[in-house]
């Protein structure tokens, strides 16, 4: 039986329990709460400005304590309503000698207007707010209302927007940590499936340039076998040694292209060496094998290359030389390999023959290659930071030449 190792997920803080219906339902019990501890503060225990009489005095507060309490119900609803309604009602209690202090009926829609508006406009409301109370102790002194804490309302008012703007501040910052941690997901799982695109792109020219070579080779040897066979057998059999030995070959390369795709992080499978400029000698004999005349130069300062860029070198002779044998297997072809400063320079020129260009279906301009190959030689050019450039000839040969660069490969 598995056990599961996976620790809990911890709790939420108590307050982030609660659902938005929930909160809309507390908003409505503490308006509640508030309006009846209002209207008994108005009836039960009356406290009125001297002078006033009783009737008129509780007839006219009666509304305000209603308004002042009444909408904080609907303060999530409509922040910047139930601000005007409540804040209006506070000053004129205020005016009238009955703050209602110290309930803090002016601190939540306050409290929300800062939390669901920018800066700029919840600094404007707290002004609007602070000067319309303001105005209303200075009211209530002048003509000797000021009963109570008339001023309570008033820091209140700036101590709400203090603590308000400092939540909402801390609110956007958690939103812009969690938005730039999502970010960097994104650009990872980006590069993760690039990565991928790339190393199947990799694999598939690998395979290509593997199998066309290889197969294009075994063909043109097993043709040659099956005509001389009867009448040449010892040249046959040299047909099938190269037949032979080029599968071997293939398979070899395959094994380690497979043994790749077969590999997981902690696996050691055994593959074998990637070809290099060193195997070049080997690709050109199976090439003349073939019936292929095949001249290599090399010129320049000769030196030790990356892995990869001389594994790419490899390939781009390998795939020309596997046109060669395909379009024109008869004609001369030459190979040059020059070593500049910092620059690697590979020419093959297949210089044609009058009866290659009789038998292609579709002219001199296929002998380049027009499919994976070319495409895949390419690719490979341009991730040393070089170019490939092929041109039919009028004879109907064709000429491949790479320039990659030696020095700040990026």
């Amino acid at each position: 039986m598995a056990i599961s190792t996976t620790s809990p997920l911890p709790r939420p803080p108590w307050l982030e329990r609660f659902s938005a219906r929930q909160w809309v339902l507390i908003d409505y019990a503490i308006a509640a709460f508030f309006s009846a501890g209002a209207l008994m503060h108005l009836f039960v225990f009356p406290r009125f400005p001297s002078g006033a009489p009783f009737d008129v005095s509780r007839g006219l507060l009666a509304p305000f304590y209603l308004l002042a309490t009444v909408p904080v119900a609907f303060r999530r609803h409509w922040p910047v309503i139930t601000l005007i309604l409540t804040g209006t009602a506070v000053a004129v209690t205020t005016v009238l000698g009955h703050s209602l202090a110290p309930a803090p009926l002016i601190a939540l829609p306050l409290y929300s207007v800062t939390l669901t508006h920018p800066r700029r406009q919840s600094i404007v409301a707290v002004i609007v707010v602070e000067s319309v109370l303001a105005m209303a102790v200075v009211v209530a002194w002048s003509i000797g209302h000021a009963q109570g804490d008339v001023t309570f309302n008033f820091f209140l008012a700036a101590a709400t927007w203090f603590v308000a703007d400092s939540i909402s501040t801390r609110r956007r910052y958690l939103r812009g940590l969690n938005e730039q941690r999502e970010e960097r997901q994104r650009l990872e799982i980006e590069e993760a499936r690039r990565a991928i695109v790339e190393e199947r792109m990799a694999i598939a020219r690998e395979l290509h340039d593997v199998v066309a070579h290889s197969l294009s080779v075994i063909a043109i040897q097993s043709g040659v076998g099956r005509h001389v066979l009867d009448t040449q057998p010892d040249e046959a059999r040299q047909a099938l040694a190269a037949v032979e030995s080029t599968s071997r070959a293939a398979l070899e390369e395959l094994r380690g292209v497979l043994g790749v795709l077969r590999r997981g992080d902690d696996d050691h499978v055994s593959t074998s060496p990637t070809p290099d400029l060193g195997d070049l000698d080997e690709l050109v004999n199976r090439i003349r094998a073939a019936g292929v005349p095949v001249e290599v130069r090399v010129t320049g300062r000769v030196r030790a290359l990356p892995q990869g860029l001389e594994l790419t070198l490899y390939r781009i002779v390998q795939e020309a030389l596997t046109n060669v044998v395909k379009h024109t297997a008869s004609a001369s072809t030459t190979v040059v390999l020059d070593y500049l400063s910092d620059e690697v320079l590979v020419e093959v020129r297949n210089e044609g023959t009058a009866t290659a260009r009789e038998l292609s279906p579709v002219g001199a301009g296929s002998r380049a290659g027009t499919g994976h190959g070319i495409i895949g030689m390419t690719e490979r050019a341009r991730s040393f930071g070089g170019t490939l450039h092929t041109v039919s000839l009028d004879d109907g040969g064709f000429v491949v030449s790479a320039r990659l660069r030696t020095k700040d490969v990026s």
